[in-house]
């Protein structure tokens, strides 16, 4: 992968992550009472009720904000600034044509802790029982699914793109007997 396309889609991944950071749509439930139905949208930093005649939103105050959701806003948080330095790092790595392993290894590693940390910042919030036990019939959504996806996409294109060409020329030399089915045993 071209440095300049890992750069490109560290971007996107980052914006991502922070997208779904930020937007009210980390979780989803219905409530019926009355004969109306109310539906609410859990994000990480506010709470939304919307039925047939309205829609309000309101911002958690800190002290009542459910310790599922610090612990995932503290981790999805460092998983962005790390995400942002990465791409500095990789920006800086592009524009001065630097494929040297001083600045390619840590820019990629930056990366790749930054992915680990988006998608434990959703198993944080999804294993919580705090969500189990007070709201029912729940379901995740696209805020959360954004920071996986952003998890997700950043491993991969971390360790490629910012890894020298050289490394993978190595690991394929040293795969070249298996692929071409010799007889080496295979454990």
């Amino acid at each position: 992968m071209d440095a300049k396309a890992g750069v490109l889609m560290s971007i996107i991944a980052c914006v991502m992550n922070i997208i779904g950071l930020a937007i009210p749509y980390w979780l989803e439930f219905s409530r019926s009472e009355a004969g109306q139905s109310v539906s609410y949208n859990y994000g990480l930093w506010s709470m939304c009720a919307h039925e047939e005649s309205f829609y309000k939103c309101a911002v958690f105050k800190s002290e009542t904000v459910p310790d599922v959701f610090l612990q995932a806003r503290y981790i999805e948080i460092a998983a962005s600034i790390l995400m942002f330095f990465s791409i500095i790092w990789g920006v800086v790595q592009t524009v001065l044509h630097t494929p040297k392993a001083l600045f390619t290894k840590p820019s990629g590693v930056v990366c790749f802790i930054a992915g680990i940390l988006a998608l434990v910042g959703c198993i944080v919030f999804a294993a919580n029982s705090f969500i189990k036990t007070m709201m029912t019939g729940y379901h995740y959504h696209a805020g959360f699914a954004m920071c996986i996806i952003a998890g997700v996409l950043s491993l991969p294109i971390c360790i490629k793109s910012r890894l020298p060409d050289s490394a993978f020329r190595l690991l394929y030399t040293m795969r070249t007997p298996l692929a071409r089915g010799s007889h080496y045993p295979l454990w």
